[in-house]
């Protein structure tokens, strides 16, 4: 007597639309890499990606002065941040800041890029600089984060510190955007 063929089940199908699973370090949609996961979804997001090295730039802070009022330091607030400084500065008619290239640029088929919030800078520090990803310079970078009408938060890349005296508004800072996805 022969054994009844025993039909072999496939492993099922990932569900349409299943979202690609990024680790820190991985290539991110945008062109840049992978910086922080927040292990579910959530306000829209889960990963926040940095563009590459080679839109990096040198920008002032601006609004020098001028207090924007209302910037937040923590993971999430790059954005907002973002949008509350450049539209200070519109109403300024300053041009040519950091939050204002980050807002405007297109790059990787996106143009959701923004200027990061403190905590955000720090999270791009320690999980792509501070492991040789990234091609970050050792130079001090802007975040979104107002300190006062004079200063905002810049972190140093050669060793992560945060201080913002050496962020006067008015300094041409290294400046990397990042987006959320």
């Amino acid at each position: 007597a022969s054994a009844a063929a025993v039909p072999v089940q496939a492993a099922p199908a990932p569900a349409a639309g299943a979202a690609k699973e990024y680790k820190i370090g991985d290539a991110g949609p945008g062109g840049g890499l992978v910086f922080f996961d927040k292990f579910s979804s959530s306000d829209g997001w889960r990963y926040l990606e940095a563009a590459p090295a080679r839109v990096e730039q040198r920008l002032v802070w601006g609004a020098y002065g001028v207090s924007v009022g209302g910037t937040q330091t923590g993971i999430g607030t790059g954005k907002r941040n973002t949008e509350r400084v450049t539209a200070k500065l519109r109403e300024r008619d300053e041009m040519g800041t950091a939050a204002q290239f980050c807002a405007d640029l297109e790059y990787g088929g996106f143009s959701d890029w923004y200027l990061p919030g403190r905590e955000e800078l720090d999270l791009m520090y320690r999980n792509l600089k501070a492991k040789g990803l990234g091609g970050f310079s050792d130079r001090w970078y802007w975040s979104s984060s107002e300190y006062n009408d004079i200063y905002a938060w810049p972190q140093k890349f050669s060793n992560g510190e945060q201080n913002h005296y050496y962020g006067t508004k008015s300094d041409a800072l290294s400046v990397r955007p990042i987006r959320a996805f």
